[in-house]
């Protein structure tokens, strides 16, 4: 019972690193599947520190940025290897989410959540602001892993992170630490009636998120080579969290789904690129109102139910 239980979560780590077979594709193809995994890490971080620990947080695209700017600052300025770059990065988009936190950790609901909002609004226009270096909306060019290590051997790194992280996550959630998260999240008077420190916890949330964020963003600017201010902002860290949302919030690969979901979609009607924002939004409205539970468990209710109507229950029962 337990293995069947666990299965799901024990499969997940193969199940993402299937598409490393598309490094004998090459091409386009490989591209967009390395592109799709940079952006399976922000959902899986979306899922962990809004939907499995109930902050409210909405600045994805500001951790993923520090990230991923570190890398172009420290490129630009100093002599570090790319590989300290991203560890750098990693662990400033950590300090940041710590930060940001501890500042407004007597905000709750609402408020707390604008307060991150504003973070996603703010980190663009600062980079903007320091174009001279960051290159504002017209963005910079570095030279990334990308192209130290060969298109191919990053392609694979990009897979190797995404399923170590993912796993990390999927790991997290079923210890006692991660099982402390969801009961803050569900009810945090009732924790702290425990004697759960709530507020050491959701440091612990907001730190682990902001690394694992900074590290996506890291990885991005050296799989895509560039990055202005327009790739992250606001729209990108809404995008984020409906990622999870739009796979399904209750299943550990929602953000999977979700995933692809926000990055094939575009891939799929290029031809009307400047109809791209109507058509998510109106997505995600039909999501929420058709399928409130994602796709992956509205899909699986409707398949159920044609199922059952093309093999009625009495049927199964007389055939076993």
């Amino acid at each position: 019972m337990t293995i069947r239980h666990n299965l799901p979560r024990l499969l997940l780590p193969f199940v993402l690193a299937l598409p490393a077979l598309f490094v004998f594709v090459g091409g386009y193809t490989q591209w967009v599947i390395g592109y799709l995994y940079l952006f399976i890490i922000q959902g899986y971080v979306a899922w962990l520190l809004f939907y499995k620990t109930g902050q409210s947080f909405y600045g994805y695209s500001a951790t993923m940025a520090l990230g991923a700017y570190t890398c172009v600052v420290l490129q630009r300025l100093t002599n570090v290897s790319p590989a300290l770059q991203i560890l750098l990065g990693a662990l400033i988009s950590a300090l940041l989410a710590m930060l940001f936190f501890l500042s407004t950790s007597r905000a709750k609901g609402f408020y707390a959540g604008m307060a991150s909002f504003l973070l996603a609004i703010l980190i663009p226009k600062l980079i903007e602001a320091l174009y001279p270096i960051t290159g504002g909306r017209s963005g910079v060019q570095i030279t990334g892993l990308d192209l130290l290590l060969g298109s191919d051997n990053y392609f694979l790194l990009v897979i190797f992170f995404t399923v170590v992280i993912v796993a990390f996550i999927a790991w997290l959630i079923n210890t006692r630490v991660g099982k402390i998260f969801t009961l803050i999240a569900e009810n945090e008077d009732l924790a702290q009636a425990t004697g759960i420190n709530s507020f050491k916890y959701k440091l612990l949330a907001y730190t682990v998120a902001g690394l694992l964020s900074g590290l996506g963003g890291a990885l991005y600017v050296n799989y895509t080579g560039s990055i202005s201010s327009v790739d992250i902002n606001v729209f990108t860290s809404v995008s984020i969290f409906f990622i999870p949302l739009l796979g399904s919030k209750r299943s550990l690969y929602g953000p999977l789904v979700g995933s692809m979901f926000l990055v094939l979609i575009p891939e799929l009607f290029s031809s009307i690129e400047r109809y791209l924002d109507i058509l998510y939004g109106l997505s995600y409205i039909l999501v929420m109102i058709f399928l409130p539970d994602g796709i992956i468990i509205g899909v699986g209710r409707l398949l159920a139910r044609l199922f059952s109507k093309i093999v009625p229950p009495k049927t199964l029962g007389n055939s076993s």
